[in-house]
């Protein structure tokens, strides 16, 4: 029985994968709360632009940033909590990480993130703050602007995550999130889930992942004064099927190149792939690359870290990312500090 289960999980996840085409093309058959919006045929936008918390769809960690966003089998430190929920397993004690994202725009995201191991499981939770830039308010009265008052726009979301290895190979994990968007002094509220996997075949260090992530109800706006409810959205939901290897070496060993590829089906766009690469050297020197498929800007992506283990179980990182934006003036560079204690 357990031989089954095990074997089942890789099994689910390519049949959630041929049906994510099937999903996208038919809006009656989308799950309960992601049938909101006009459909226009999948020769279209892909619903785009049906989703609302769009920051949600910005991957954080600069680690998992350089491999190209091909991180969600890779999980194995405190970023799985950004990614794979259950790669958070792999952490044996206490793990923490900082980040901050230079973004479009005069825009920005703050992240924080703490995991403790507890008995069988471990439990943790993260903090992503987006900023908007400010730009001047305008109104039909003031199409210029000429008031001079400011207005900006900004997401918080906050989850609680809880992870488990259920046997030798697999783990599995969820969290919950409480989500706020904001324009101005109209904010936002809602709510969404995520499930995850992680399972070691048992092949090498070859291991496959799955996850849902953004499962949640839509959300409407409410008219000053009204309670008509006007335009709902959806939550960005999007489900990823992954697998990763040690190349060269063995995982865990001071030199090792682990490759990673990812296949990612999004509510409100086309399906796209992630290919990255991970280089450690000597267990302190990380060198990384990564390629998007289906992107129509920030394709090719790069990366590097540091770290220092002091004693067993203490230990300190940094990390670095940049992501090519050819249309862009400014590209994103992401730096993220991590440690166990």
């Amino acid at each position: 029985m357990r031989k089954w289960i095990i074997l089942g999980i890789p099994a689910l996840s390519a049949l959630v994968l041929l049906c994510g085409r099937t999903w996208a093309d038919d809006p009656m058959l989308l799950p309960p709360g992601f049938k909101e919006g006009r459909w226009v045929g999948p020769s279209y936008y892909k619903g785009t632009g049906r989703s609302a918390f769009t920051a949600l769809k910005v991957g954080q960690s600069a680690r998992a940033s350089g491999m190209g966003d091909a991180f969600t089998a890779v999980s194995d430190d405190i970023n799985a909590i950004y990614w794979n929920v259950a790669g958070l397993t792999r952490v044996k004690r206490f793990a923490y990480a900082l980040g901050y994202t230079r973004w479009f725009v005069d825009s920005k995201f703050f992240t924080g993130a703490l995991a403790r191991r507890v008995g069988a499981g471990t439990v943790g939770v993260s903090f992503i703050q987006f900023q908007g830039p400010t730009s001047l308010e305008t109104t039909p009265l003031d199409p210029q602007g000429k008031s001079g008052r400011e207005i900006s726009g900004g997401n918080v979301f906050v989850k609680a995550a809880y992870a488990r290895q259920i046997f030798d190979r697999l783990s599995i994990g969820l969290s919950a999130k409480w989500l706020q968007e904001r324009l101005d002094d109209v904010r936002a509220n809602s709510i969404n889930f995520d499930f995850s996997s992680l399972y070691y075949t048992g092949i090498g260090s070859s291991r496959l992942a799955m996850s849902f992530n953004n499962v949640g109800p839509n959300r409407g706006l409410i008219r000053p004064g009204s309670t008509d409810v006007g335009t709902a959205f959806a939550q960005p939901f999007v489900y990823t099927v992954a697998a990763a290897r040690e190349v060269i070496g063995r995982k865990d060993g001071p030199y090792r190149l682990t490759g990673a590829v990812e296949l990612a089906h999004h509510l409100d766009d086309r399906e796209r792939m992630h290919f990255g690469g991970e280089l450690w050297l000597a267990n302190t020197l990380a060198l990384r690359a990564g390629y998007r498929w289906r992107y129509d800007t920030g394709r090719w992506t790069l990366g590097a870290g540091v770290k220092r283990d002091f004693d067993a179980g203490h230990g300190i990182g940094v990390d670095v990312s940049y992501v090519d934006r050819e249309l862009f003036n400014t590209a994103p560079v992401r730096v993220s500090l991590t440690g166990t204690f």
